[in-house]
């Protein structure tokens, strides 16, 4: 148990998707908006990321690498992606309409997001196991959600202050950013 604590917390603190691996940077940017949208947003690419993590591996474990697909697996784990978020986007739908409205206004933000398909290019690439692979999608969701909120509470807070007209924007949240990336590269000596 000790092993898959430390896997969820190198995923979410060490080795985090945005910081580390510059992975999911313009969802993170999309979403940055609104403190209930960044909120929303965090809550569904938990889910879904946690969800595609295991099924990925589950995929890889019992039909690429016994089958010898090696050639095909990206191609598989895209589309596999693709139906997670698609029944993700149905299913919860009906019992949380907030996430996924009429509109669909969280649906390309988590299609389009490449963290999903880093994560589960990651899972193979370390081999952790079902369980391990189950605990690696959820620290690098939970990872991925605290960048969002933080980095929108920082935003929200920036938009307000006086600052010179070329650093309004988009310079400014890059600078915000890096800061926070290299704020998080002193926490890699946790990673295992």
């Amino acid at each position: 148990m000790t092993e898959f604590l430390l896997i969820l917390l190198a995923a979410c603190l060490a080795n985090n998707l945005v910081t580390d691996h510059l992975l999911g940077v313009s969802p993170l940017l999309a979403a940055a908006q609104k403190i209930n949208v960044a909120v929303d947003m965090a809550i569904a690419v938990t889910g879904v990321t946690t969800l595609v993590a295991f099924i990925t591996c589950l995929l890889d474990t019992l039909f690429i690498t016994p089958l010898h697909l090696e050639n095909y697996r990206l191609l598989i784990l895209v589309m596999t992606v693709v139906c997670v978020c698609q029944a993700s986007r149905i299913i919860p739908g009906r019992y949380l309409p907030r996430l996924f409205d009429r509109d669909g206004r969280f649906y390309p933000l988590l299609l389009m997001n490449c963290a999903l398909l880093g994560v589960t290019l990651l899972n193979v690439q370390q081999d952790t196991g079902l369980l391990g692979s189950l605990f690696f999608g959820a620290g690098a969701s939970l990872g991925f959600s605290l960048i969002l909120l933080g980095f929108t509470a920082i935003n929200l807070r920036l938009t307000v202050t006086d600052l010179p007209a070329p650093f309004k924007g988009l310079p400014l949240q890059m600078i915000t950013l890096g800061i926070i990336s290299l704020a998080f590269s002193g926490l890699t000596t946790l990673a295992p």
